[in-house]
């Protein structure tokens, strides 16, 4: 078979990615936007509901609300980005969400609270990673990849960071006065981060692109098996992360773990994802679809291991969280591996849509799950559905036809 080498993003030549220190910085950004929006109600939903009454569905149901929206905004941001040369978006996304949690600290009425999450929802789509992914490989190219590793390396923090952050404030505050002082954390440290590290430099060493070998030009669009198998993928990805999420402990409890041993075993979620990720950075580098493969494995074997060997949860929860630690990194590597960097904001736009709006959802058919068929057939229909992710990427492979090299890829 005859193979030509190419260049991923050709003509075009972008400047070197940005510095480790510019990376640990963007990472401390999405560590206080996700722990300001996504991750929040983790701990404020319990004292929100003790103190007004309102019901788990409608708390909850706000968070998911701001996820749908994010998800709709997702490709008009992603086409904004790859049609201008600013980063208004990133920007400003830290007053937007900001703005949010001060309108929920306000809220009396649920309807003001619900208000507050239609804020955060727009201010999630601005700042988190798809719009930083998307910003990057716009002004990077197929450089951008080792600084999404470095990014999601850092951001995988988050959870250890800001949780424990917000309980202690509601030691001494309540919930309200917890938003606001994490509304102006908000105000006072993204704009500068994003500002310092995209917007205020726009020139930079030039080098060359990554070469590849490959038959035929790169997947775009135009081609759309590759993208469906992608985007099915992507979306199945973010079901299982949010359904697991949410549930890890009861799974762990419902597979007869005490209490205590099952708070352990969920402690080692976090630990498992942010070690993949440092062997992303220090290992021989593979190309995005081999990855890919090994993450929607390991996702299954994890899940498979918590259903059918539940005295092997350690592992199973290890195996998870390696094989979800690497979601991340695919999110920002793998489109821009496949589709190159011209097209790669709009790309990364249309394909968060899908994605969110299905993690909007999880929560209500999770639970509806739950509560008819029990935890065990939750969990099996986890395990049938992490199946499915890996007949996609085996998908993604064949449909690309690319022989991949082992060098220089992530």
């Amino acid at each position: 078979m005859a193979f030509k080498t190419i260049i991923l993003n050709s003509p075009e030549v972008k400047p070197n990615a940005p510095a480790l220190f510019s990376n640990i910085l963007l990472g401390i950004g999405q560590i206080i936007l996700w722990g300001g929006s996504f991750f929040l109600l983790a701990i404020l939903a319990k004292p929100i509901m003790q103190e007004t009454g309102w019901s788990p569905e409608l708390v909850y149901g706000s968070l998911s609300l701001a996820l749908l929206l994010s998800g709709l905004l997702a490709p008009t941001i992603g086409k904004k980005i790859n049609s201008q040369e600013n980063y208004h978006f990133l920007l400003y996304s830290g007053f937007v969400i900001g703005a949010g949690l001060v309108v929920l600290s306000l809220s009396t009425h649920i309807a003001l609270f619900i208000t507050g999450w239609v804020i955060i929802g727009i201010g999630m789509a601005m700042g988190l990673y798809d719009t930083l992914f998307a910003s990057l490989g716009k002004k990077y190219g197929t450089n951008a990849s080792k600084a999404i590793t470095q990014i999601t390396l850092i951001s995988g923090f988050c959870t250890t960071l800001v949780w424990p952050a917000l309980s202690i404030l509601l030691e001494y505050f309540d919930w309200r006065t917890t938003c606001q002082l994490y509304a102006v954390l908000l105000f006072v440290s993204i704009f500068p981060i994003h500002y310092y590290t995209l917007a205020a430099y726009r020139t930079g060493k030039v080098k060359n692109n990554t070469l590849f070998s490959i038959e035929s030009t790169p997947a775009t669009p135009k081609r759309p098996t590759v993208y469906y198998f992608l985007l099915f993928s992507f979306t199945i990805s973010a079901v299982l992360m949010t359904a697991v999420s949410l549930h890890l402990i009861d799974i762990l409890l419902d597979r007869k773990l005490p209490k205590a041993v099952a708070i352990g075993l969920g402690a080692l979620l976090g630990p498992s994802q942010v070690g993949v990720r440092i062997l992303e950075v220090i290992l021989p580098k593979r190309s995005p679809v081999k990855t890919s493969i090994m993450s929607a494995v390991g996702v299954l074997a994890g899940l498979g291991l918590l259903l059918f060997f539940p005295q092997m949860a350690f592992l199973g929860i290890i195996m998870y969280g390696l094989g979800n630690g690497m979601r991340s990194i695919l999110r920002g590597t793998l489109p821009l591996y496949i589709f190159g960097s011209g097209s790669y904001a709009s790309i990364m736009g249309t394909l968060a849509r899908p994605p969110l709006i299905a993690q909007a959802f999880t929560p209500f058919i999770g639970g509806f799950l739950i509560q008819h068929m029990g935890i065990f057939w939750f969990l099996a229909v986890l395990c049938l559905m992490a199946g499915i992710n890996v007949v996609l990427t085996f998908g993604i492979q064949k449909s690309l036809k690319v022989r991949e090299p082992d060098i220089g890829v992530v």
